[in-house]
């Protein structure tokens, strides 16, 4: 590619300046490394650092721009063309023609001529030799050529440009030391089935409230057949296997039956309370055959937010949709506590005169909470029918 050619070797880009311009890339949304910016600033002249440096002093005007659309646009090229080529992989392609070209030599110097010794040299004294302390200045320096010295291949940068996805990647070794990276190693499924497993597995068994907990806990050390994830009927097979599949389920019918009374009747709340799936629960339900107790503990809360006498109950159960939906008693709730408050707000209507008032007035009167009664007032739709 014409025009691109090196004016100066990498390694003498004042440090200054490309540090500039990596701040600058990195505003205009192309992070670049050092080499790479170096690489890129070798294309211009030391005449050019100033417009180099008063470009990057200002707000990048397009992005994305890369070091080499930097050089661009001090060659004359307008930002936003700029952008585009750097998100097309103009750039790229630049880059490697720029490294397929050689770095410019420096031509050497003429060595001075050396003066001769009056008289002869007198024998240095030896002295233990002390290694120079380098300042930051000098840490920070590029590095100095000599003359006439062979200059060494610069390795290609490893941050890749933006826009160049269409460049095949190189295969690169895979990490070693530690940086490592090794798979867990997973015991095989006929390992459960030895005998020699039996006391493992009484160990997770009485930990574990649940079959699917133990499937929890197994999953992440085995695999199961033919090298497949491990799956809750083999770990099934494996408690059979070794006579404890009944002891756990008899814990799981006291577990279930347990969380879904604490739940008041609400399978999801249970499910969570046992840290399982409700249709892990409805699984349990069905092969430990607790359909019939399940039944019967939702029926007691059904009858309990049901019953006229639990007033206050009902009134603080308005706002748990969620509940009543899991007991499958939305509509059979609302019109019952509609009917109730009607008929309580309908005896008191005519002793007052607004809805404030009565309200006030029957929760006196049945000893309810005033704002459970408003909200009851309000979600059941009935402010309008008592408006003066």
């Amino acid at each position: 590619m014409s025009g691109w050619n090196r004016k100066r070797h990498p390694d003498d880009v004042p440090t200054p300046v490309a540090v500039a311009v990596a701040d600058f890339c990195r505003r205009a949304k192309t992070p670049s490394s050092p080499a790479l910016v170096r690489d890129a600033l070798s294309l211009l002249t030391d005449a050019d650092d100033g417009h180099v440096r008063s470009l990057t002093d200002e707000a990048p005007e397009a992005t994305p721009l890369g070091p080499f659309a930097v050089v661009d646009i001090i060659k004359g090229t307008k930002p936003s063309l700029a952008a585009e080529r750097q998100g097309s992989g103009y750039y790229e392609m630049v880059r490697l023609a720029a490294e397929a070209e050689p770095p410019p030599e420096i031509a050497p110097s003429k060595p001075a001529p050396r003066a001769r010794p009056s008289s002869p040299a007198a024998p240095a004294k030896d002295k233990k030799t002390r290694k120079p302390r380098l300042s930051v200045s000098d840490k920070i320096a590029p590095t100095k050529r000599v003359a006439g010295a062979p200059v060494a291949a610069r390795p290609k940068p490893k941050q890749p440009l933006p826009g160049t996805a269409f460049l095949p990647k190189r295969n690169l070794p895979p990490p070693r030391g530690r940086f490592t990276r090794l798979d867990s190693s997973r015991s095989t499924y006929e390992t459960l089935l030895k005998p020699e497993a039996k006391e493992n597995l009484i160990v997770v068994v009485d930990q574990s409230p649940t079959r699917f907990h133990v499937f929890q806990t197994l999953e992440a050390a085995y695999t199961g057949r033919s090298g497949s994830p491990l799956s809750i009927a083999e770990v099934e097979g494996a408690l059979s296997r070794h006579a404890l599949m009944d002891g756990l389920a008899k814990r799981e019918r006291e577990k279930v039956l347990t969380a879904v009374a604490t739940a008041r009747g609400s399978v999801p709340a249970a499910a969570r309370e046992l840290g399982v799936r409700p249709t892990d629960i409805d699984r349990l339900v069905g092969e430990l055959r607790l359909k019939k107790e399940l039944q019967e503990i939702k029926e007691t809360f059904v009858r309990e937010a049901l019953d006229p006498a639990n007033l206050t109950l009902r009134l603080s159960l308005l706002g748990r949709q969620r509940y009543l939906a899991d007991l499958k008693i939305e509509k059979r709730f609302t019109d019952a506590l509609t009917r109730d408050v009607t008929k309580l707000l309908d005896d008191s209507a005519d002793a007052a005169n607004t809805v404030g008032e009565l309200v006030e007035l029957v929760a006196k009167k049945h000893a309810i909470v005033p704002d459970l009664l408003n909200r009851a007032v309000d979600r059941l739709g009935l402010t309008r029918r008592y408006m003066r």
